[in-house]
């Protein structure tokens, strides 16, 4: 009965202690399982499945267009104001979108495999054909997941895209290396596809038992123009925020090697674990800073983000010291002896998700509050300079040159957001 309540809950608290055991859960198994494909598949192999995923994840960025953002923040304030209809017709615009994109960006992708990637590496375009299965999985499953933490059912909104996805993939490389069977990117690709479906059924199912069953009946309402004038910036800030932080990965691809490839993205997963209470407490906050700032409520908005940036900071510092001291027999002893190159890169790394953590959750409330706009142009300017500069970094010093761009650009990001909110706003998301 506990377990039920805990799920049901749409409690703050609860909602993010929730987020943040299957956020710790999620990043343990997706970690198990880059260490499980590291070690099978070898640097160039992982390097492939990494740059073919990143590929998939880059080409979901068109086909959402921001609608999951766009989703969470409509569904809360529909919610206050009693319009299931236009809960109804949101959904099912978002879909309609959703389906059409995916069919036009799996077209452009076939012409120009015709035109020109198909002279590419063998491996590397079968892994990219598989990883296109992931689109739709992804998108769609992103909608659901929205609406459920819109209506404030933060914890089933998380479980099965996050949770259960990558304990079903981590799962399964594990199953299939143990019965013999010889493991590629191209296999990987296909284990990651089936696990992504999984966990969108079990989510479809949470989503109709709370929120379709009873909008059956509803007519659905439609306001196109609002939604498509507001879900451009949140398209163009997702975009460009998945462009800046997998810009490296085709940069290092074209300027180093498949191997760089492979060991910034070791580096770049444990640095994660730094601040990934960052996105958890986000995941489960969102919803709440949309509704205090629809009622006008500043104070209780100031609150939520402020304990909320602190316990970010308490988990993150533990993390970056035992990287720092120890990250060099860590990284031997988890990924092996070819990945110890990752070392440096996971400091300047772990600097910047610090920073990253202190600053708290800076970005949500520009998002939650309608400025999104300035997110927007900031985020842009950063992915310029990150173009501009990583390239020659890249080339001069490799992965390390590829790890100071990407932590020291998250720092002044971040600097510059708090900057804005606080004159704006009068809001201080840090920890201070």
């Amino acid at each position: 009965m506990r377990i039920k309540q805990l799920f049901n809950s749409r409690q703050i608290k609860t909602a993010a202690l929730g987020s943040l055991g299957i956020k710790f859960f999620s990043a343990l198994f997706a970690f198990l399982s880059s260490i499980l494909l590291a070690r099978i598949l070898g640097v160039e192999q992982f390097g492939i499945y990494i740059l073919a995923f990143t590929t998939s994840i880059l080409l979901s960025v068109p086909v959402s267009l921001g609608l999951p953002t766009l989703i969470t923040r409509y569904i809360s304030k529909y919610e206050v104001t009693k319009d299931n209809a236009a809960i109804k017709g949101l959904l099912i615009r978002s879909n309609q979108i959703v389906v059409a994109t995916t069919a036009l960006i799996l077209l452009v992708a076939g012409l120009s495999y015709l035109l020109w990637w198909k002279n590419l590496d063998p491996m590397l375009v079968k892994t990219i054909w598989m990883s296109f299965l992931l689109l739709p999985l992804i998108a769609l499953g992103s909608l659901r997941a929205a609406a459920l933490r819109g209506l404030r059912y933060i914890i089933l909104g998380q479980l099965p895209d996050t949770l259960l996805r990558n304990f079903l993939l981590c799962l399964g490389i594990g199953i299939y290396y143990l019965l013999g069977f010889e493991l590629s990117p191209v296999i990987a690709m296909g284990i990651h596809a089936i696990a992504a479906a999984t966990a969108y059924i079990v989510g479809y199912i949470f989503l109709r038992k709370k929120l379709l069953s009873r909008l059956r009946v509803i007519v659905p309402k439609y306001h196109n123009k609002e939604w498509m004038k507001q879900a451009i910036p949140f398209s163009l800030n997702s975009g460009v925020q998945v462009i800046k932080s997998r810009l490296l990965t085709y940069i290092l691809a074209i300027f180093g090697s498949l191997e760089s490839v492979a060991i910034f993205d070791v580096a770049l997963r444990a640095a994660a674990l730094v601040a990934f209470t960052l996105d958890a407490l986000n995941t489960a906050i969102a919803p709440y800073i949309s509704k205090a700032f629809e009622n006008d409520d500043l104070i209780k908005l100031q609150r939520i983000v402020k304990k909320t940036s602190q316990i970010i900071f308490l988990f993150a510092i533990p993390v970056v010291l035992v990287f720092i001291f120890g990250g060099k027999p860590l990284l031997v002893f988890l990924f092996g002896s070819q990945y110890i190159a990752s070392y440096i890169p996971l400091v300047l790394l772990c600097i910047g998700q610090l920073v990253n953590a202190a600053t708290g959750s800076v970005g949500l409330v520009l998002n939650m509050t309608g400025r999104q706009a300035y997110y927007t142009k900031v985020t842009i300017f950063v992915t310029v300079i990150n173009l501009i500069l990583s390239i020659p970094l890249v080339i001069l010093y490799d992965v390390i040159g590829a790890a100071s761009i990407h932590a020291g650009l998250l720092i002044v990001q971040n600097i510059i957001l708090v900057w804005f909110v606080k004159r704006e706003m009068k809001i201080n998301t840090t920890i201070l």
